[in-house]
């Protein structure tokens, strides 16, 4: 007998660290005064600092019929959208991972949505998950809503290099005590670092996950390719990673948690989608049985007029030239604010963290107030243990000078 009302599994929650709410402070503090740097929110700004908004999307979701517009979804996902979902991200390296992998993509809510799914169905309550120790925070609100912790290694060693060495350790004493890997790992365009790992990199972590996966030990790795089309490379070039997925056990499962959300600049449509990929038959049976259960069962289908706008521009070849044209444009922003702000950053000695593409760069700190001493400067950012990640996406080139100036100050 208890006398709360909440569940007992619920009684510890409480977020401590709510991004979105950072961000709503920063937009009322910007509005009042418009002096304040808003550098918080994953969303890509204009330098007049409306968000940028591809005209594809929005021309095609003005003409959008009623059907396409209100309807309920298919949770399977369109044959334009599912199929477009696969050539989209996996690029060139599309043929050669299909002759050797079973492949199944389920549509979700944002990349969130694919995150949830995977974390959920992939683990046994009570375990952990690996993750780097610089990440996302709302991944362990994602992994205690599925009864589960995380463990983490360093992200980087002494010269600021991916820290594969120290991955290998973590995860192969995780896999021996637990019996289980769930390693997840949002790359290209880290948030909140914006590292970018190579496919020399990855072809090293596959390798550790293969040995363990040779024990018998079941493996799953989760791919979060949230900003993989904001990388400071081609989007051909970004793609060139999956080569490595050729090396994987045939009992191991990848899933890459893909964010239409964040391609498209769709934020709040939220649209996404899982797609599994494993040279097991018998794995992507479980992996498409457990993923149809919990999107009927969590929220049934994702948005229609998303699906149909996203559905249409993967499979028009003169609507995705348009749309590449775009989002080369929106990536040369993000050049060349970055570029302004590393210019600025050496004058100030200030350190950054390496960066490769994304929305984000993150600077170590070890201020434990930081975040309040930039709000007294007018500058929000968000505060992370050991380090702020700053949203170059969501300045404007004038501010950059100030910006730098206020976190050297105080980091």
């Amino acid at each position: 007998m208890t006398n709360h009302i909440v569940g007992a599994h619920a009684l510890t929650k409480h977020m401590e660290s709510n991004i979105l709410k950072t961000s709503q402070e920063a937009k009322a503090a910007k509005a009042l005064d418009p002096a304040v740097i808003d550098a918080t929110v994953g969303m890509l700004n204009r330098e007049d600092g409306n968000m940028y908004k591809f005209s594809a999307v929005d021309t095609l979701l003005k003409e959008l019929s009623d059907p396409e517009m209100y309807f309920y979804a298919p949770v399977n996902g369109s044959k334009a959208f599912s199929e477009g979902v696969l050539d989209w991200v996996l690029g060139r390296n599309k043929e050669a991972i299909l002759k050797q992998f079973h492949v199944n993509v389920i549509p979700t809510t944002g990349g969130s949505g694919a995150l949830s799914n995977t974390i959920y169905n992939f683990n046994d309550f009570g375990q952990s998950i690996l993750i780097p120790n610089y990440f996302w925070t709302p991944y362990e609100n994602i992994a205690e809503e599925a009864n589960l912790k995380v463990e983490t290694f360093q992200m980087y060693d002494e010269e600021y290099r991916f820290n594969v060495a120290d991955f290998e350790i973590k995860a192969k004493a995780l896999a021996a005590r637990q019996g289980r890997l769930f390693f997840l790992l949002n790359d290209p365009c880290n948030n909140p670092t914006g590292l970018c790992l190579t496919t020399e990199h990855w072809r090293q972590l596959i390798k550790v996950m293969n040995e363990i996966a040779a024990q018998d030990i079941p493996v799953v790795f989760l791919h979060d390719i949230a900003y993989i089309d904001y990388q400071m490379k081609s989007e051909t070039e970004s793609r060139d990673v999956f080569n490595a997925y050729l090396d994987l056990d045939p009992r191991i499962l990848a899933v890459i948690a893909f964010s239409g959300s964040k391609t498209f600049s769709m934020y709040g449509f939220r649209i996404g989608a899982q797609i599994g990929l494993t040279k097991s038959a018998e794995v992507i049976d479980d992996f498409r049985r457990v993923g149809d259960y919990s999107v009927r069962a969590r929220f049934s289908s994702v948005s229609r007029p998303a699906m149909s706008v996203i559905g249409k521009i993967f499979s028009s070849p003169s609507l995705r030239a348009g749309f590449l044209a775009e989002l080369a444009a929106a990536r040369d922003i993000l050049k060349k604010r970055i570029a302004k702000f590393r210019q600025y950053a050496q004058t100030e000695h200030l350190q950054t963290l390496p960066y490769g593409g994304g929305f984000f760069i993150g600077i170590e700190t070890k201020n434990a107030h930081i975040f309040e001493d930039l709000v007294a400067d007018g500058v929000y950012v968000v505060a992370m243990p050991g380090l702020i990640r700053v949203a170059i996406s969501s300045v404007n080139m004038d501010e950059i000078p100030r910006l730098v100036s206020t976190l050297k100050k105080h980091v």
